[in-house]
Protein backbone atom coordinates (compact mmCIF):
# COMPACT_ATOMS: atom_id res chain seq x y z
CA UNK A 1 0.00 0.00 0.00
CA UNK A 2 0.98 3.80 -0.57
CA UNK A 3 -1.79 5.87 0.54
CA UNK A 4 -4.92 3.94 0.82
CA UNK A 5 -8.15 4.58 3.28
CA UNK A 6 -7.96 4.52 6.94
CA UNK A 7 -9.80 1.37 6.74
CA UNK A 8 -7.33 -0.25 4.77
CA UNK A 9 -4.59 0.66 6.42
CA UNK A 10 -6.06 -0.94 10.01
CA UNK A 11 -6.99 -4.07 7.54
CA UNK A 12 -3.40 -4.26 6.68
CA UNK A 13 -2.06 -3.31 9.69
CA UNK A 14 -4.16 -6.72 11.33
CA UNK A 15 -3.41 -8.83 8.44
CA UNK A 16 0.62 -8.13 8.78
CA UNK A 17 0.93 -11.04 11.98
CA UNK A 18 -0.10 -13.69 9.18
CA UNK A 19 0.93 -11.89 5.83
CA UNK A 20 4.23 -13.48 5.43
CA UNK A 21 2.04 -17.15 5.46
CA UNK A 22 -0.36 -16.16 3.18
CA UNK A 23 -0.36 -18.11 0.16
CA UNK A 24 -0.85 -15.12 -2.03
CA UNK A 25 2.61 -14.49 -0.77
CA UNK A 26 4.13 -17.65 -2.26
CA UNK A 27 2.31 -18.07 -5.62
CA UNK A 28 1.14 -14.75 -6.81
CA UNK A 29 3.42 -12.24 -5.04
CA UNK A 30 6.63 -14.00 -5.10
CA UNK A 31 7.21 -14.46 -8.93
CA UNK A 32 5.58 -11.04 -9.80
CA UNK A 33 8.64 -9.66 -7.28
CA UNK A 34 11.18 -11.91 -9.31
CA UNK A 35 9.59 -10.61 -12.51
CA UNK A 36 10.17 -6.56 -11.37
CA UNK A 37 13.50 -7.02 -10.22
CA UNK A 38 14.94 -9.25 -13.57
CA UNK A 39 12.61 -6.51 -15.98
CA UNK A 40 14.90 -3.52 -14.04
CA UNK A 41 17.63 -5.48 -14.40
CA UNK A 42 17.75 -5.34 -17.53
CA UNK A 43 17.85 -1.72 -18.08
CA UNK A 44 20.43 -1.14 -15.68
CA UNK A 45 23.04 -2.21 -18.13
CA UNK A 46 24.68 -4.42 -15.58
CA UNK A 47 25.35 -1.85 -12.84
CA UNK A 48 23.69 -1.57 -9.71
CA UNK A 49 21.89 0.92 -8.45
CA UNK A 50 23.15 2.60 -5.20
CA UNK A 51 19.39 3.69 -3.84
CA UNK A 52 16.34 1.45 -3.78
CA UNK A 53 13.08 2.16 -2.88
CA UNK A 54 9.74 0.14 -2.64
CA UNK A 55 6.69 2.07 -1.70
CA UNK A 56 3.98 -0.26 0.19
CA UNK A 57 6.84 -2.60 0.81
CA UNK A 58 4.57 -4.58 3.22
CA UNK A 59 6.52 -7.21 5.07
CA UNK A 60 9.56 -6.41 2.95
CA UNK A 61 9.43 -9.60 0.56
CA UNK A 62 10.50 -7.31 -2.66
CA UNK A 63 13.51 -5.75 -0.51
CA UNK A 64 14.91 -9.28 0.40
CA UNK A 65 14.00 -10.28 -3.31
CA UNK A 66 16.47 -7.39 -4.63
CA UNK A 67 19.00 -7.48 -2.42
CA UNK A 68 19.96 -11.15 -3.63
CA UNK A 69 20.43 -9.64 -7.24
CA UNK A 70 22.17 -6.30 -5.69
CA UNK A 71 23.73 -7.30 -2.28
CA UNK A 72 25.63 -4.04 -2.23
CA UNK A 73 23.06 -1.54 -2.81
CA UNK A 74 20.95 0.57 0.12
CA UNK A 75 17.28 -0.40 0.43
CA UNK A 76 14.46 1.48 1.79
CA UNK A 77 10.72 0.55 2.19
CA UNK A 78 7.48 2.80 2.97
CA UNK A 79 4.46 1.45 4.23
CA UNK A 80 1.78 3.31 6.17
CA UNK A 81 0.48 -0.14 8.10
CA UNK A 82 2.75 0.28 11.60
CA UNK A 83 2.02 -3.90 11.26
CA UNK A 84 3.36 -3.78 8.14
CA UNK A 85 6.54 -2.08 8.63
CA UNK A 86 7.35 -3.53 12.25
CA UNK A 87 7.35 -7.30 10.37
CA UNK A 88 9.74 -5.37 7.44
CA UNK A 89 11.63 -4.17 10.00
CA UNK A 90 12.17 -7.87 11.88
CA UNK A 91 12.89 -9.78 8.47
CA UNK A 92 14.96 -7.21 6.48
CA UNK A 93 17.12 -5.64 9.07
CA UNK A 94 19.53 -4.89 6.08
CA UNK A 95 16.91 -2.02 4.95
CA UNK A 96 15.32 1.07 6.30
CA UNK A 97 11.94 0.70 6.73
CA UNK A 98 9.21 3.47 7.55
CA UNK A 99 6.09 4.23 8.02
CA UNK A 100 4.51 6.65 5.61
CA UNK A 101 2.32 7.13 1.77
CA UNK A 102 2.81 7.16 -1.48
CA UNK A 103 1.81 9.97 -1.89
CA UNK A 104 4.51 12.19 0.77
CA UNK A 105 7.19 10.18 0.75
CA UNK A 106 9.85 11.10 3.26
CA UNK A 107 12.76 11.60 1.29
CA UNK A 108 14.91 14.59 -0.51
CA UNK A 109 14.97 15.31 -4.01
CA UNK A 110 17.10 13.16 -6.54
CA UNK A 111 17.40 10.30 -3.21
CA UNK A 112 17.15 6.87 -5.18
CA UNK A 113 18.19 5.48 -8.00
CA UNK A 114 15.10 2.54 -8.34
CA UNK A 115 11.84 2.50 -6.91
CA UNK A 116 9.33 -0.55 -7.29
CA UNK A 117 6.00 -0.36 -5.93
CA UNK A 118 4.08 -4.08 -6.14
CA UNK A 119 0.44 -4.89 -6.17
CA UNK A 120 -0.72 -2.26 -4.30
CA UNK A 121 -1.27 1.08 -6.63
CA UNK A 122 -4.95 0.34 -6.60
CA UNK A 123 -5.09 1.28 -2.67
CA UNK A 124 -3.38 4.67 -3.29
CA UNK A 125 -5.67 7.36 -2.74
CA UNK A 126 -4.12 10.24 -5.16
CA UNK A 127 -2.08 7.94 -7.66
CA UNK A 128 -1.32 11.19 -10.37
CA UNK A 129 0.09 12.66 -6.87
CA UNK A 130 1.88 9.26 -5.86
CA UNK A 131 3.81 9.20 -9.37
CA UNK A 132 4.63 12.45 -8.79
CA UNK A 133 6.17 12.53 -5.69
CA UNK A 134 7.96 9.22 -7.36
CA UNK A 135 9.41 10.92 -9.98
CA UNK A 136 10.63 13.90 -7.40
CA UNK A 137 12.88 11.66 -5.38
CA UNK A 138 14.27 9.33 -8.79
CA UNK A 139 17.86 10.53 -9.31
CA UNK A 140 18.02 11.74 -13.58
CA UNK A 141 17.89 8.34 -15.29
CA UNK A 142 16.54 6.84 -12.11
CA UNK A 143 13.76 3.88 -12.83
CA UNK A 144 10.71 3.54 -11.81
CA UNK A 145 8.86 -0.02 -12.00
CA UNK A 146 5.16 -0.18 -10.89
CA UNK A 147 3.47 -4.04 -10.43
CA UNK A 148 -0.68 -3.80 -10.15
CA UNK A 149 -3.65 -5.46 -11.63
CA UNK A 150 -4.41 -4.44 -14.93
CA UNK A 151 -7.31 -3.93 -17.34
CA UNK A 152 -7.57 -5.10 -20.94
CA UNK A 153 -8.23 -1.64 -22.69
CA UNK A 154 -11.73 -2.41 -23.94
CA UNK A 155 -12.71 -2.57 -20.43
CA UNK A 156 -11.13 0.48 -18.88
CA UNK A 157 -13.13 2.56 -20.32
CA UNK A 158 -16.25 0.37 -18.84
CA UNK A 159 -15.44 0.50 -15.38
CA UNK A 160 -16.00 4.62 -14.16
CA UNK A 161 -13.34 6.00 -12.06
CA UNK A 162 -11.40 2.66 -11.55
CA UNK A 163 -8.11 2.56 -9.73
CA UNK A 164 -7.32 -0.21 -12.09
CA UNK A 165 -5.72 0.97 -15.17
CA UNK A 166 -4.67 -0.29 -18.75
CA UNK A 167 -1.20 0.11 -20.09
CA UNK A 168 -2.17 2.81 -22.47
CA UNK A 169 -3.30 4.48 -19.08
CA UNK A 170 -0.46 3.68 -17.58
CA UNK A 171 1.56 4.89 -20.20
CA UNK A 172 0.27 8.21 -20.32
CA UNK A 173 0.25 8.46 -16.33
CA UNK A 174 3.90 8.18 -16.35
CA UNK A 175 4.66 10.67 -19.27
CA UNK A 176 2.82 13.54 -17.56
CA UNK A 177 4.83 13.28 -14.58
CA UNK A 178 7.99 13.23 -16.68
CA UNK A 179 8.53 9.24 -16.83
CA UNK A 180 9.73 8.27 -20.57
CA UNK A 181 8.23 4.51 -20.28
CA UNK A 182 11.01 2.16 -21.89
CA UNK A 183 8.82 -1.38 -20.86
CA UNK A 184 5.81 -2.53 -20.65
CA UNK A 185 5.57 -6.45 -19.54
CA UNK A 186 2.80 -8.56 -18.27
CA UNK A 187 3.16 -10.71 -15.54
CA UNK A 188 1.28 -14.28 -13.91
CA UNK A 189 -0.43 -14.56 -17.39
CA UNK A 190 -0.72 -11.02 -18.02
CA UNK A 191 -3.26 -10.34 -14.95
CA UNK A 192 -0.43 -8.15 -13.66
CA UNK A 193 1.40 -5.27 -16.08
CA UNK A 194 4.57 -4.07 -15.19
CA UNK A 195 5.45 -0.47 -16.59
CA UNK A 196 8.99 0.53 -16.23
CA UNK A 197 9.60 4.42 -16.70
CA UNK A 198 12.80 6.67 -16.47
CA UNK A 199 13.16 10.15 -15.12
CA UNK A 200 14.50 12.25 -17.92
Amino acid sequence: MANPSSEDIQRFHKWSRTYEKSIGQRFFFGPVHRGVVDLVALHLDGRAPAQVLDIGCGTGRLLRRAALRWPNTGFVGVDPAEGMVEIARRLTPAATCLVGKGEQLPFPDSSADVAFSTISFHHWGDQVAGVREVARVLRSGGLFCLADIALPGFAAGLVPHSRIHSRREMRLLFQQEGLQVIAQKGLRAGVVCATVGRKV
